[in-house]
């Protein structure tokens, strides 16, 4: 993954967040100092803490003091951080030391505060060589689309899923369910789960935290993710409850695959679909997205993707 690029905010925009955050209207967010090629800490790596307005201060100097009663900041004490907030929606951080003293935890705001940068997902729409878009019509029959794009992490859309792929830690939370969607689908009357593949992303998924990430500005609709692509099958997932796709409704989902990227050809495919099935965990969503009619040529062209 590429690094953040980084942008400082202006001194006098300094000075404005030094004084917002005397107003204690702001909450912050301290996870571990990213390392230089990764944008993004993993929940179970480093548990990240949010602080409320009115469990820290800030003096018009900087210095900042979290309160003693706050117990979880005593885990970054002695260590470097990486604090993070929205301002007027747009996402900023700044890295400092925790220092345990008899009042409090003690930090700094240092001089240089920056601009929070996705590579991740804002590239994606150009330099990805597989994405998707799901599109439904909407009021007065103007369309919607949600972009779903590969995530962070690699769960190998082109390669048959394998229960390894889910880390050890997460296995037995994952068997057990799996085991429970199974028995639903043998007892219900929803559509089959055939082969059942596409269940162990959608586990993996469910089960395992997602990174811990602010985005670049505030309330931005960030794409969903791919996690499973077959001939029949198409699953997205979100742990965003902006992104919700209703059960049993119909979409066009359209796939772009890069062909040749140094001559810039593509292919599309444009394939009706209907969500057959939604998993969930906590505000973790999968949706599971099956194919209504898919021609023979790009059914073959799916097939012939897939390392099976």
């Amino acid at each position: 993954m590429a690094g953040e690029t980084f942008e400082n905010i202006t001194k006098l925009e300094r000075d404005v967040v030094i004084k917002a955050f005397g107003a204690q209207n702001i909450p912050l967010t301290i996870t571990m100092q990213r390392s230089p090629n990764h944008n993004y800490v993993y929940a179970n790596e480093f548990f990240p803490v949010v602080l409320s307005p009115d469990s820290y201060k800030v003096m018009g100097d900087g210095s900042g003091l979290i309160r003693k009663s706050i117990q979880d900041a005593a885990m970054f004490v002695g260590k470097e951080c990486r604090v993070e907030f929205y301002f007027n929606k747009l996402g900023l951080f700044f890295n400092t030391k925790i220092v345990e003293r008899r009042e409090g935890y003690f930090f700094s705001v240092p001089e240089q505060i920056t601009r929070i940068h996705d590579p991740a997902k804002e590239t994606a729409a150009t330099d990805l060589s597989f994405k998707a878009s799901l599109s439904f019509a909407a009021r007065g029959n103007s369309s919607v689309s949600y972009e779903c794009i590969p995530p962070c992490e690699d769960y190998g859309l082109f390669r048959k899923p394998v229960f390894s792929d889910i880390p050890v830690e997460f296995q037995s939370a994952a068997k057990n369910m799996l085991g429970g969607f199974i028995a639903d689908a043998k007892k219900s009357m929803a559509p089959s789960i055939g082969n059942g593949l596409h269940l162990i992303p959608v586990c993996r998924y469910l089960v395992t935290p997602l990174a811990v990430r602010t985005v670049s500005f505030q309330g931005r609709v960030e794409p969903m993710d791919i996690i499973f692509v077959d001939e029949q099958r198409f699953v997205a997932a979100t742990g965003n409850t902006t992104n919700l796709l209703e059960l049993e409704g119909e979409y066009v989902l359209t796939f772009e695959f890069d062909i040749r990227p140094e001559h810039h050809l593509k292919r599309t495919i444009k394939i009706p679909c209907t969500v057959e099935n939604i998993y969930s965990a906590q505000e973790k969503k999968c949706f599971v997205c099956r194919y209504l009619g898919i021609k023979a040529e790009d059914s073959r062209f799916i097939m012939e993707k897939k390392k099976y």
